[in-house]
């Protein structure tokens, strides 16, 4: 008799969902700062850097959001329960399982998240009583929840009868060695790079760059009226508005945010660390050629 069971929660149309959300941002992003290199100084201006921002803002979620649901399960043992959701983790002996049931058996109505999306209902809510519910779910409805000592998970396991069926089955044959409690936060990455000197000097390194290069174009933005956007070239290049300069920290953001959140998905495991200084280091450097950029420009 089989002592494992692997679940799944429903992820088709979650996976659906957040890729075209990504694409459709790239897309409005990167149709925005083409027509803000053409655009004259005004709000058409920034109107159009704005999808850029948004890009920047939200893809990098939505891009995580899509990466957990792809990777999600729930694993049924004869010793504990594992939950798994991106890098979130829960491990629950199974001595500390205290039931196992649906929704619709819950007595009260079941608070879900307020911020929740197709493929992604997480976060915490709490019962009349006080206990805390968290919800590791793709769907906000039709939710097995797991009821232990100090919290409630809710979970929801596309095949959720054959769920309960094999909770049943294998609380029947007991436990033998309970698995231990572990429970695994996205912030102990944060933990982690707290103390590693490298990561901090690149991540810092490549920050303190970009920063630098906004307050520099911030500051020569308010000065000068225009700017030389072309290459020098044996045809004089007519001046433009010197806002445009805007687009170079702006191309900056995102390539300093997409290497510094690939890195942190690498930095997870020791074996690919190196391909997270690699990128780390790519944001800085990069930071560094818009610095030269900017001067040529403005020396020009």
């Amino acid at each position: 008799m089989a002592e494992t069971y692997f679940f799944r929660p429903p992820r088709r149309m979650g996976l659906v969902y957040h890729l075209l959300a990504v694409l459709l941002l790239a897309a409005a992003g990167a149709l925005g700062l083409l027509q803000a290199s053409l655009a004259a100084v005004g709000p058409s201006f920034l109107l159009f850097v704005l999808p850029a921002v948004l890009a920047v803002s939200f893809g990098p979620v939505l891009l995580y959001h899509a990466y957990s649901l792809w990777g999600a399960s729930y694993t049924l043992e004869r010793d504990g329960i594992r939950l798994q959701w991106g890098l979130r983790s829960e491990d629950i002996p199974m001595d500390s399982v205290l039931w196992v049931r649906a929704e619709a058996a819950l007595r009260e109505h079941l608070p879900v998240p307020w911020w929740h999306w197709p493929g992604a209902v997480l976060g915490r809510k709490y019962l009349r009583d006080g206990t805390p519910v968290e919800f590791l779910a793709a769907r906000p409805r039709n939710l097995l929840l797991i009821g232990t000592p100090g919290r409630v998970y809710a979970i929801s396991p596309a095949r959720s009868e054959e769920f309960l069926q094999a909770f049943q089955t294998l609380a029947e044959l007991g436990t033998i060695s309970p698995v231990a409690a572990r429970s695994v936060y996205p912030v102990f990455l944060l933990s982690r790079l707290g103390h590693d000197r490298r990561a901090l000097v690149l991540l810092f390194g490549g920050l303190a760059l970009s920063l630098s290069l906004l307050t520099w174009v911030g500051m020569n933005v308010r000065t000068r009226p225009t700017i030389t956007w072309q290459a020098p070239t044996a045809q004089a290049a007519e001046p433009v508005p010197a806002v445009r300069l805007f687009l170079l920290p702006v191309l900056n953001a995102v390539i300093f945010t997409t290497n510094t959140l690939l890195g942190l998905f690498f930095y997870r495991r020791n074996e690919t660390q190196v391909a997270s200084y690699l990128l780390w280091g790519v944001g800085l450097v990069t930071a560094g050629l818009f610095l030269g950029a900017v001067y040529f420009i403005l020396k020009a």
